[in-house]
C-alpha cells in the first residue's frame, strides 16, 4: 500500500490519457476504499461517490491511484460543484 509521503506534490498531475490505461485497477482501488461511481473529467480529475462523511476515503484512494498511475491523481466527490462533465471510467 502507498503512504501519503510516497506521493510528492511536486510530481505532475495525471492527465486523462495517463489515467485511462489504468481504469480497471482504479475501479478496483475505488471499491476497496468504499467509493463508487468512478468517472473522469477531460483534465484527468477523477470523480467518485462516497457515502463516508469527510474526505478520508477519497484521500486514501487518491494516494493509491497516484501510485498506480505514477503521477498525482486529483480526486473529487460527485457532490462538488466542479464535478460536472465527468465520463465513466
Amino acid at each position: 500500500m502507498y503512504q501519503m509521503s510516497e506521493v510528492s506534490l511536486e510530481e505532475h498531475r495525471a492527465r486523462l490519457e495517463e489515467i485511462r490505461p489504468h481504469a480497471k485497477q482504479l475501479r478496483l482501488a475505488a471499491r476497496e476504499a468504499g467509493l463508487s461511481g468512478l468517472s473522469v473529467q477531460s483534465d484527468g480529475t477523477v470523480v467518485v461517490h462516497s457515502e463516508e462523511p469527510g474526505y478520508r476515503a477519497v484521500n486514501r484512494f487518491s494516494v493509491r491511484a497516484s501510485g498506480v498511475v505514477g503521477a498525482y491523481v486529483h480526486v473529487i466527490t460527485d457532490d462538488a460543484p466542479a464535478a460536472g462533465g465527468a465520463r465513466p471510467l
